[in-house]
């Protein structure tokens, strides 16, 4: 690179290269100079192509699984192998490696391989005007095998305008690495921005999974085959697929075959997943949508690929109350899982406190109030409050993280 710009351009596949990169060094020859930074803006795509479908094999052999996942994970262990000791690398990119458990490979290969300077989210509508509605982050790594004492972050601005002021100002946060990863060995050392210390701690606590099984159920292949709207003598068994913003209580989604045990036997792509849980009644939380929640799923339905509780004892009932608590949103969409897709195995490493006796007493009553109101059609938005309320005062949450989870409950597509 010279003082006025590129005085060199290679037109070529650059994984390809990578793959390659004794036989062709991307910065001139072997001897030239070599870079002091790289700045990048690897491509994205939301599902697989066929550049990954065509070369898998290869790719997951010379850059891992995880990073076979999608073109931007490729590129930025790419980047990372290219990269000389003490090279800067900036790069804007989209930021689901943070927590999505596919890229935990990639997360932890950065951490020993680059020491971590920036890491700044960006807002969700920052490229929105060249058609890219994707999360994106800006991170900014060193090629060094020692960590920075300190990474300065920010969290995630509502506005474009506030972003830039926060770049403009330097409004960041000097942050130990250790308070940015969830070191915890149920976790997968994902980055956590802006999340306060009484937050934090609940992860060192108990988590959904030590209280009752969190399970996937049946994924049909064929819906439209074997789920019918209406209840009739061939499709007798209510079917709970994602109860999404209906909290508390939820008809179910329809009525799955009254044969199903059998064709999952006989059809491959029918999958019965827990086949001995898969009757038992409990609580049903929602996979998709913006918001999550949970409803009570009742004893002899089944379940769709949602998270589900299988508990049928007293403890649905507080559980059930906690479950859709802005608190357990926050968890859930701003630190487990920054998408709107929650699996049973996010939902499983969800912190689950150890409330008192009185505050499970209030919370399983809260909960059988929502479920009656949710049932005859009413509102749930005052048994809601309560239960916020029972919660972050049994748990001593301070004002200031109380204000944090009601902002992020007004939003939470902006600022998970």
């Amino acid at each position: 690179m010279s003082a006025v710009g590129c005085d060199e351009f290679e037109r070529a596949d650059f994984l390809d290269i990578a793959m390659n990169r004794q036989a062709l060094p991307l910065f001139g020859d072997t001897n030239g100079p070599r870079p002091d930074a790289i700045i990048a803006n690897p491509p994205y795509n939301c599902h697989e192509v066929n550049y990954i479908r065509d070369r898998k094999a290869q790719l997951i052999e010379h850059f891992g699984k995880s990073s076979a996942l999608n073109m931007y994970a490729l590129f930025v262990r790419a980047i990372i192998d290219f990269a000389p000791s003490g090279c800067l690398i900036g790069l804007v990119t989209h930021d689901s490696f943070l927590t999505a458990t596919g890229h935990q490979d990639l997360r932890e290969y950065i951490i020993k391989n680059c020491a971590i300077r920036n890491l700044h989210l960006c807002p969700t509508n920052l490229f929105l005007d060249q058609g890219a509605d994707v999360r994106t982050c800006l991170l900014v790594l060193e090629k060094t095998g020692e960590q920075r004492d300190t990474v300065l972050v920010s969290n995630r601005p509502q506005t474009i305008a506030e972003f830039q002021r926060i770049l403009r100002e330097r409004q960041f946060e000097s942050c130990n690495l250790s308070k940015i990863l969830l070191l915890n060995p149920r976790d997968g050392s994902e980055f956590t921005i802006g999340v306060p210390n009484d937050v934090r701690a609940l992860f060192d606590g108990r988590r959904l999974s030590d209280i009752a099984p969190c399970i996937t159920g049946i994924s049909t292949g064929d819906d439209k085959k074997y789920i019918r709207e209406a209840e009739s003598a061939e499709f007798q068994v209510p079917f709970y697929k994602n109860p999404a913003s209906r909290r508390f209580f939820a008809a179910p989604d329809g009525y799955l075959c009254t044969n199903f045990q059998e064709i999952g036997r006989k059809v491959p792509n029918f999958m019965i997943r827990n086949k001995s849980l898969i009757l038992q009644g409990g609580i049903a939380c929602s996979s998709m949508g913006v918001k999550f929640g949970a409803t009570i799923r009742p004893e002899n339905t089944a379940c769709g690929v949602n998270p589900n509780i299988i508990i049928e004892h007293d403890d649905k009932w507080w559980l059930l109350s906690f479950l859709n608590s802005r608190l357990c949103l926050y968890l859930t969409r701003g630190i487990i899982i920054r998408a709107n897709m929650i699996t049973a195995g996010y939902a499983s490493r969800i912190p689950t406190p150890e409330f008192d006796s009185a505050t499970k007493e209030t919370l399983a009553l809260l909960g059988q109030e929502g479920f009656a109101a949710a049932k005859g059609g009413a509102s749930v938005d005052l048994i809601k409050s309560r239960i916020d309320d029972a919660v972050e005062t049994s748990l001593g949450l301070p004002r200031e993280v109380r204000e944090l989870l009601a902002s992020f409950e007004r939003d939470p597509i902006r600022l998970s």
